[in-house]
């Protein structure tokens, strides 16, 4: 796989070529804290709680959303239309009537519609799936709006340690030019290295808004998913590295929430098809009544039944057995799709995890102590100020690499829980 897109972000080039980095945040699985270069950039935690610390404040904050709320809301209708079907389908009627003549007339009549073909039974199995659906439907969003809430984070976190890295760059590269600048007046070093200090700097002071302007859309989308500027709490860097039991993705395809989402949309395809089915038969309607003709007492007992001769209500029907085969194919795309998204998404993490141990075993202690010794050299003129620099370039972006490959597993974890259902899940066993 080629990963070269990494490191090829015009922001990133930008801001880091030419600009040499003496310190930057190192990044373990351990945990991570960035540099605190910028004052409105927290420390993150160290606390060995600060998973379920701040897995437990993303749940909080998502729940509370208004979204979330609206979605209850929801929930609360279809529990009450669900109620709505299991009632009566027909009210019993009263009448009366009177004449006024010589001979006074009147009665009393009381009249109800049969529920001949138990429609209240199908409607009560068409409404209990559609609460169902609602149930399925509020799990569904809910999953979007953590796994968006997750990415948001994931981005804020890359853009902080950019951002603190930037901000570090500014006061080194000042001070190098300060050293500079008293070496060139001893004849130390030439004019040409100073200028390429000044340079650089130039560049540090000029690209160094654009990493403020990711860094405030990464603010702006966390304020907008989690309703929050301010993580409380920071998870540990290990969380994001998971081993997946491919023994059990098997089951997880069932226990996917859209794919039983669109099963239920089948269910209830067809309870309103033998609903429409029904509604071609008419229910008759009897009706009783008591009254008096003059100076006689009547009793009355009648018998309607609706002709369906305008409308049969066939087209209805059809309509609902239409839906029936829609609903059928739909769920054939859902586990289609499923399937294809929870093995790219597994086959993506994988990959990337792979990737991102290979660097911390390879290159990580590589780069611990290479800063100290590349100073030394430059100090003692044993290289250039500009092989200096370009040694830096290298390391520098052998260190965004990493922050953007490790950025890039944790999207991927992300897209593997909601592929799988389990982002809920996930959060709350932190």
């Amino acid at each position: 796989m080629n990963y070269r897109f990494l490191i090829s972000s015009p922001i990133i080039k930008a801001c880091l070529y030419g600009l040499p980095i003496i310190a930057v945040a190192q990044t373990s699985l351990a945990n991570e804290v960035p540099l605190n270069a910028h004052k409105n950039i927290p420390i993150q935690s160290t606390d060995t709680n600060s998973d379920s610390s701040w897995a437990h404040w993303v749940l909080s904050q998502v729940t509370h959303l208004p979204s979330q709320q609206a979605i209850n809301e929801g929930i609360s209708v279809a529990n009450e239309q669900y109620n709505a079907s299991k009632q009566a389908l027909y009210n019993p009627e009263l009448g009366a009537s009177y004449t006024h003549r010589k001979e006074p007339e009147y009665n009393i009549t009381w009249s109800q519609t049969l529920d001949l073909y138990d429609k209240r039974q199908m409607n009560s199995n068409s409404g209990q799936i559609d609460s169902e659906l609602a149930q399925l439907d509020k799990k569904i969003q809910f999953e979007d709006k953590l796994s968006q809430a997750l990415l948001s984070f994931i981005e804020y976190s890359m853009a902080q340690k950019l951002l603190a890295i930037s901000k570090k760059q500014e006061q080194l590269l000042t001070k190098l030019s300060a050293d500079l600048k008293s070496r060139e007046a001893v004849g130390d070093v030439g004019r040409v290295d100073a200028e390429m200090a000044y340079l650089s700097l130039s560049q540090n002071l000029q690209q160094i808004s654009l990493i403020e302007i990711r860094y405030r859309r990464a603010v702006a989308n966390l304020q907008q998913s989690l309703n929050s500027s301010h993580i409380p709490a920071y998870p540990q860097g290990k969380i994001w590295f998971n081993t997946i039991n491919k023994d059990e993705i098997s089951a997880l395809y069932q226990q996917n929430f859209k794919v039983q989402y669109a099963e239920k949309l089948l269910a209830s395809s067809v309870s309103k098809s033998k609903i429409a089915q029904l509604n071609k038969k008419a229910d008759p309607t009897i009706g009783l009544g008591v009254g008096r003709d003059g100076d006689e007492n009547t009793l009355l007992f009648e018998v309607s039944m609706p002709l369906t001769i305008r409308n049969n209500f066939s087209s209805e029907y059809r309509a609902a057995l239409h839906k029936v085969n829609q609903s059928e194919f739909e769920l054939q795309e859902e586990q289609r799709l499923l399937e294809n998204n929870m093995k790219q998404s597994l086959n993506n993490y994988q990959q990337l995890q792979e990737r991102v141990l290979s660097w911390q075993k390879l290159t990580a202690k590589r780069l611990k102590n290479s800063q100290k010794l590349l100073n030394r050299q430059w100090k003692s003129g044993d290289i250039s100020t500009s092989d200096y620099l370009f040694s830096l370039r290298q390391r520098t972006d052998t260190l965004i690499a990493n922050i953007e490959l490790e950025g890039e597993m944790r999207r991927a974890w992300v897209e593997w829980l909601l592929a799988s259902s389990q982002i809920q899940i996930w959060l709350k066993t932190r």
